[in-house]
Formats: structure tokens, C-alpha cells, sequence
């Protein structure tokens, strides 16, 4: 920093008001979302706090500060809904604040005539759909953080819903964008259908985790809504490789269900609940939107070949359940309750999700259960479910229960297990170690192998677009100089 801290707050406090400039320790401990949460509930805090919290109200507030921070070497970590995963918002280094543009919050304008919404990066995704559905229309984005979730971070961390395969990811419904440069530059992406006109900057900025700017407006694509219409199917299958069979078949044909699931027995218990199955069976289900002729032939086409794949049909009452429930496991994030929880059992609960190919995905699942599992003798649980499907492949979420030694061992002995999953992913030519929590500062470990030979453009860029290396730093890259001590993460875990 070429300022000191005290120096940096009253310039902050100059330009925002002093209102807007948070330095309670209580705010600064949970600046970083839920991230480490189960050590803050026994009160261990071991990242670094920032030297502040500022709540910005518009891009030109955004600017100021952004220019203020390059011009004087302070690290900006852009926050909105604060729902991250995977370390996205933890501090590494005390030069740092965190800029919160969540009073950013005006859904600027809904088209219904071209099907395009435009608001602000502070406007909580709940919100939004609420209101266009009052007019018959969808984003079609429905991830499982949607009642604690803002645009702008859906954006920046190429996030994706829960109807993606009939509507896309987030990166399938950004018309445009506006978004401040670390200099303080503002530019705008315009909402163009297509262009032919080189790289497509929108890119720049979705799953740009906040290290090249902050995303300060989107434009997003509409969808007319039927609820009404949807089909619904569900069926309990031999074990999870007839189920990978089925889904496989389903996509490579051309269906486009909206929701594609598949459980294995681990998974389904401790989640839901809802169907019983044996030790090898799995449960696999459907949703179908769209106009009512679209929905219901799609779903008897599912039908004919889940039951071709010796899936036995139980109809969609455990659908409907999970339609309902399958977002509760907001309600467990920052709860009294979860913490209390986390102390009584010394266990904790969380995913990682990765992606590949048809071929490669069952041998990936076979070996995460078959590899991992006698590393980790306190491992409570491990149980898989796949839950976005394309017709080259698909994904699966890792889900975990992690008897933990203590609150401040408890950050590396999570991290071990990721990694440990990461690597059996990696392993194989189409698998991608992380499918859309973002890598964060947890799996970014893994970019180099991520991305191959192509990672040095990632470099390049941050090179070019954020040479002080000001914005969020340890996202999508290695720090310049990290050893991995500032971080708090043992490297002997990576070798």
C-alpha cells in the first residue's frame, strides 16, 4: 500500500461518506460470506480482515474508489449477494477491502418485445424472477443459492441454475454488460443477438471472479414461462451406470429436458429423503418446460428410454418434493443452528462439483468413490449427483460429511479432500475439476492443469487488464509471489 491504513479510510470516508465505510470487527469477520464457516462457529477467524467494507451506490462511486485503489496499490475484492463458495471472497493480505455494490439494486428495465431484462449488478436473483414471472416470463436461471444471491455475482462466477439444460448457464443468457475497470474506467458490452467482430468480451467478465472489474450492469435474456405445463417423471434405477446410460441416450438424441437428475443412494438420503432405495440403486428424474405439446412429447420420449434403461417408474410426487426443497439448504448458511450443529457433531457438510465427457464421467465417479474414500477415515459420508447435462457430457457434484480434528485444521483437511477429488478428475482428458462454483482460492491450485497450455493467456490477461494486480487477487491465477503462506494453505497438500 503507498498509503497508510489510516490514510486510506479517511480518503474512503471522502469519498463515500462516512456511513458507508464499515470497520466493526463483526462486519470485517463476515466480509468474506460463508466462507470457513465451520471454524468461525468456534470463533477462529485465521484469514486476515480487510481494512474495510465500502458500500458503493452507483458506477460512479464504483470508479472513484477503483481508481483510488490502483492509483495506491490497495487489493479490491467486489462483493454483492456475499454467497460465495470456495474462498472467493476470503482476504489474503490486510491491504484489502471489500467493495460491496449491493446497494446497487434497480431492475433498470424488462422488454418483453425483444426478451431481455436490464438491472443492476446489486439486484438479488429472487427479486428478478418474482417479477417477470408476474409477466409470464422466466430468465430461466434458478441456481440452488437463488434466495441469497445477487446478478452481479452470478455473473462474475458463471453460475448456473437448476433448469440449465433446457435454458443454458448464465453465460447463455448475458445479452450485455457494464462493468468498471481497475483503473476506474466504466465500459459497456452492448446487447447485440450476435456479433461477428472478433473474441467475445462479454467473457472477459462472466466467471471473471471479479479479477479483471466489477460488473456493475447485465442484460439478460428472457423466456416466456409455463408453469402449468411441465412434465414431471421420476425412476429408481438399477445402479448409477444405467443411469448415466439413460441420460447419455436422452441428450445425444436431442431431448431438452429443463432439469436432468441423477442421485445415488448417498446422495438422496441425507439430501431428501424422499425415495427408498437399496445400497446400488439410484434415482433418477426429470422436469420438461416449454409449451404444452414441447413438454409433454419430450417427456414421454424420456419415459421410453428410462424404462428401456431399466429404470422402473415411480411417478413425480418425489419430484414435486424436490421442486419444493431444493433450495433449503440456504436456510442451513450463517443459521445459529448450523453452528451449533457444527460444534455438537464435528462434522461439516459441503460439494465440490466437477465435469467431462460421457466416456470419461462414469470412470471419474468410479474412481472418486473407489480412491478417495479409504484416504479419508473420517469421512462420514460421500455420495455423487449429476445435475447438468449436454450432449458431450455432463457433471457431477461431489457431496461430503467431514468428521473434522479441529476449527483450525479444519480449512486444510477440507482442502485435502477437494484436492484429492480434484486429482482423480484430472486424470482423465475431458475432465474439468471445477463446473460452476468458480475456481475461487481454493481449486485456482489447480488452473495450470485446468487450462493446459492456454494458461498463460489467463496471465496475459490479468497482465494487461489489471497490471497492479489490485483486483481480487488469488482468483483465476496464483498471486504474484504466493507461496502459498500468506494464503493459510499447505503446499505440501498439492504435490
Amino acid at each position: 500500500m503507498l498509503v497508510t491504513k489510516q490514510q486510506a479510510l479517511e480518503d474512503f470516508r471522502t469519498l463515500l461518506g462516512k456511513d458507508r465505510v464499515l470497520t466493526d470487527e463483526e462486519s470485517l469477520k463476515f466480509g468474506e460470506g460463508y466462507n470457513r464457516s465451520y471454524a468461525k462457529a468456534y470463533g477462529v477467524y485465521s484469514n486476515p480482515l480487510p481494512i474495510c467494507i465500502l458500500n458503493a451506490a452507483s458506477k460512479e462511486e464504483l470508479s472513484k474508489v477503483m481508481k483510488y485503489c490502483n492509483d495506491n496499490d490497495v487489493y479490491v475484492i467486489p462483493r454483492t449477494g456475499n454467497s460465495s463458495a470456495e474462498g472467493l471472497l476470503e482476504v489474503r493480505n490486510e491491504s484489502t477491502v471489500i467493495l460491496d455494490a449491493s446497494m446497487m439494486n434497480k431492475i433498470i428495465g424488462v422488454d418483453p418485445d425483444n426478451m431481455m431484462v436490464t438491472c443492476e449488478c446489486g439486484v438479488p436473483m429472487e427479486r428478478l424472477e418474482n417479477l417477470v414471472r408476474e409477466k409470464g416470463l422466466t430468465t430461466g436461471h434458478g441456481p440452488q443459492s437463488l434466495p441469497m444471491a445477487d446478478i452481479g455475482g452470478l455473473v462474475a462466477t458463471r453460475s448456473i441454475g437448476q433448469f440449465s439444460t433446457y435454458y443454458g448457464g448464465i453465460e447463455d443468457m448475458v445479452c450485455g454488460l457494464e462493468a468498471v475497470m481497475p483503473n476506474g474506467e466504466v465500459v459497456r458490452i452492448r446487447s447485440v443477438p450476435r456479433r461477428s467482430s472478433g473474441p467475445d468480451l462479454r467473457h472477459l467478465f462472466i466467471g471473471g471472479e471479479g479479477a479483471f472489474g466489477f460488473i456493475t450492469e447485465v442484460t439478460l435474456k428472457l423466456f416466456p414461462f409455463y408453469p402449468d405445463d411441465m412434465w414431471m417423471g421420476g425412476y429408481k434405477m438399477k445402479n448409477m451406470h444405467d443411469g448415466f446410460k439413460a441420460l447419455h441416450e436422452i441428450m445425444i438424441k436431442g431431448y431438452k429436458p429443463s432439469v436432468v437428475r441423477l442421485y445415488d443412494k448417498a446422495d438422496m438420503d441425507y439430501n431428501f429423503g424422499s425415495v427408498k432405495m437399496k445400497d446400488d440403486e439410484a434415482y433418477m428424474f426429470f422436469v420438461c418446460e416449454g409449451p404444452r405439446e414441447i413438454a409433454q412429447i419430450t417427456g414421454e420420449k424420456i419415459h421410453e428410454i428410462s424404462v428401456k434403461a431399466g429404470g422402473e417408474f415411480i411417478g413425480k410426487e418425489a419430484v414435486e418434493h424436490w421442486m419444493v426443497h431444493r433450495n433449503d439448504l440456504c436456510k442451513r448458511y450463517g443459521n445459529p443452528k448450523t453452528a451449533q450443529e457444527y460444534r455438537e457433531t464435528k462434522t461439516m457438510y459441503a460439494t465440490t462439483e466437477i465435469s467431462a465427457s460421457w466416456t470419461d464421467i462414469v470412470k471419474i465417479y468410479d474412481d472418486v468413490m473407489k480412491n478417495v474414500t479409504p484416504k479419508f477415515p473420517n469421512l462420514v459420508m460421500l455420495g455423487g449427483h449429476v445435475s447438468h447435462s449436454y450432449i458431450n457430457g455432463t457433471n457431477i457434484y461431489f457431496v461430503y460429511r467431514l468428521k473434522l480434528t479441529s476449527p483450525e485444521t479444519a480449512n486444510d483437511e477440507h482442502s485435502e479432500l477437494v484436492y484429492a477429488i480434484c486429482r482423480e478428475v484430472l486424470k482423465y482428458p475431458t475432465g474439468g475439476c471445477v463446473h460452476h462454483h468458480g475456481m475461487g482460492k481454493r481449486r485456482v491450485q489447480f488452473a495450470k492443469q485446468e487450462h493446459g497450455t492456454s494458461y498463460p493467456l489467463m496471465v496475459a490477461l490479468k497482465d494487461t487488464i489489471d497490471p497492479r494486480y489490485i483486483m481480487n487477487p488469488g482468483a483465476l491465477i496464483k498471486s504474484r509471489g504466493d507461496s502459498g503462506l500468506q494464503t493459510g494453505i499447505r503446499m505440501d497438500i498439492l504435490e
